[in-house]
């Protein structure tokens, strides 16, 4: 298929004249129904996807809640009925699956497929999380040193206290 000023699929657009080649095509206005016109217009609805687009590892966050409450092992089904947002099954399973391979849940057979059960309690996941980013460093001196010089007063009088063997 070919392609050219960056448009494939036999969509065609016009260079406004007298605009040098090596600009990018302006964006194009929807079409007389609403609909994509052009290059620049997507998929409907697209642009109110990206705004109401989650922030990293809620999905994750909202079905370790939905666990911890539980206090019992749950399938996908169940965890879909636990949380208050809509979510499809096919993603409650895929975001449980995730969790599985991170080491965050533990899962049993429960019928055809599996209940899933959190490894840790909140504390001991927020720990596993640190831990996991400390290992992405070589400098992990660097690392902590700006870790500890970020902490509130409070904050570092409780790690000292730590360090020294106070575990409370």
């Amino acid at each position: 298929m070919s392609q050219a000023n960056g448009i494939s699929g036999g969509e065609s657009a016009r260079r406004p004249s007298g605009a040098p080649a090596s600009e990018p095509m302006p964006p194009t206005a929807p079409g007389p129904q609403g609909g994509p016109a052009g290059p620049a217009a997507g998929p409907p609805g697209r642009e109110r996807a990206a705004a109401e687009r989650r922030p990293s590892g809620e999905l994750e966050s909202t079905i370790l809640a939905a666990l911890w409450a539980a206090g019992t092992p749950l399938t996908p089904g169940q965890v879909q009925s636990a949380v208050a947002t809509e979510l499809a099954r096919t993603t409650v399973t895929t975001i449980l699956s995730r969790l599985y391979e991170k080491g965050a849940v533990t899962r049993s057979r429960s019928g055809r497929g599996f209940a899933y059960t959190p490894t840790e309690d909140v504390a001991g996941l927020t720990a596993r999380r640190m831990h996991s980013e400390l290992r992405k460093e070589q400098d992990r001196g660097t690392v902590l040193a700006r870790f500890v010089s970020q902490l509130t007063d409070e904050d570092e009088r409780l790690l000292r206290d730590l360090l020294d063997g106070d575990t409370r």
